[in-house]
């Protein structure tokens, strides 16, 4: 064993064999132990006459000076007599406990995390109240391969997605080295092909027809596709709006919970100001705009009324869709519609940002379009004059 001085940056330039024990030259019996993907640090010494082999954790996510304060308590304890290997052993959570606390560390919004949990309810049931340690078990191997040949595209993308996060978290936070089954089974080409997007059902030339079932419907539901339509928010986000997220005399619309977890604003255009108008009407500062609307339930209502069948992110494809024929650019768009740019898009990750006034034409323009697609059921040509008034009336 070589006899160092353990440091930061000693273990940053640090090339040594698998296997090899560092000995730190200021408290003997720390070490470090050179491993295959990571270093870990460990207390090497005796108790009662007995060799003892304590891990302590990982670098980096243990520094140095943190690991020779706890190497300092094992030690102590040890020169008492007390076997430190033995009091440090814990319990391991158990899955449904482990998804748990992976939401909390990640703020996983509570309806993702109860279709989480359903999933895991439902496909992986045996090992739901188990320690994670039998996600080592070949049994967990063999259900994973089960449900990836049996289980629709979709399902089995997030179904692996969350075992392959719960897997990462454990093996970062417990210092478990749990072997993803889902990467093995990829890597033998045994996953089933990437979920394809859903095709969009509505189509512009639906529009007349769908506007003239929409109008049929209670105004609240009325109002609510319709602002969908005119905005490309998302069903949650739609429905989520409260009073207070609402400023008519700033023109800002609030949406503080979106799927990226970033709040999102819109400029209230004039399209949008008469839906407002409405449905602000007499509400207080908390209460909801939407109130008693069912998202999983007004499209099917507005078909039973004549509309074609649509989902409802339906509409925020064809506010985009209408937006490139315009020629709105990406970045705009992306703002209006609240997306995250790639990684790698540097340029509009991390310098472009634009404020709900650099958007306000843009998404006039947009509506002002899909208003008169509604009313005249044919699609402006993309070398017709533009428009950028207001859409008129709603």
């Amino acid at each position: 064993m070589a006899i160092i001085t353990l440091s930061e940056a000693l273990l940053q330039r640090l090339v040594a064999k698998e296997g090899t024990i560092l000995r730190d030259r200021i408290l003997c019996g720390f070490c470090l132990k050179v491993g295959k993907r990571s270093n870990s640090f460990m207390v090497a010494t005796s108790c009662k006459g007995k060799q003892v082999r304590v891990t302590l954790g990982r670098w980096p996510l243990l520094s140095v000076d943190e690991a020779r304060v706890q190497a300092m308590s094992v030690l102590r304890k040890c020169r008492a007599g007390e076997n430190p290997s033995l009091s440090r052993r814990r319990r391991l959570p158990t899955l449904r406990e482990c998804l748990a606390d992976y939401a909390k560390a990640k703020r996983i919004k509570p309806a993702s995390l109860k279709r989480y949990e359903s999933i895991l309810r439902t496909h992986f049931p045996a090992w739901l109240d188990c320690s994670v340690t039998l996600l080592k078990n070949a049994e967990f191997r063999e259900q994973c391969h089960h449900f990836a040949q049996t289980k629709g595209a979709a399902l089995v993308e997030v179904g692996r997605g969350l075992i392959g996060a719960i897997i990462k978290y454990l093996n970062a936070v417990h210092e478990l080295e749990i072997t993803n089954p889902f990467a093995k089974l990829a890597n033998a080409g045994l996953m089933p092909d990437r979920a394809k997007p859903r095709e969009r059902k509505l189509q512009e030339r639906d529009l007349p027809a769908w506007r003239a079932a929409v109008d049929k419907l209670p105004s609240k539901q009325r109002d609510y596709l319709l602002l969908i339509a005119l905005t490309g928010l998302r069903r949650n986000e739609g429905l989520d709006i409260r009073r207070l997220s609402v400023d008519l005399e700033k023109g800002i619309l609030l949406i503080p919970e979106t799927k990226n977890g970033k709040s999102h604003t819109l400029p209230i255009t004039q399209a949008m100001k008469e839906i407002l108008d409405r449905r602000c009407t007499g509400l207080s500062s908390d209460e909801f705009l939407f109130s008693g609307v069912s998202a999983e339930h007004v499209a099917e209502m507005a078909s039973r009324l004549g509309a074609p069948k649509f989902m409802l992110h339906d509409l925020r494809k064809l506010l985009a869709t209408i937006g490139e024929r315009l020629s709105v650019g990406d970045a705009v768009l992306r703002r209006i519609l609240n997306h995250t740019a790639k990684r790698s898009d540097v340029l509009h990750r991390h310098y472009v940002s634009l404020d709900v006034s650099d958007i306000l034409k843009p998404l006039e323009v947009i509506q002002f379009e899909v208003l008169k697609t509604m009313q005249a059921g044919q699609v402006t040509s993309p070398c017709r004059k533009r428009h950028v008034g207001g859409p008129g009336a709603i």
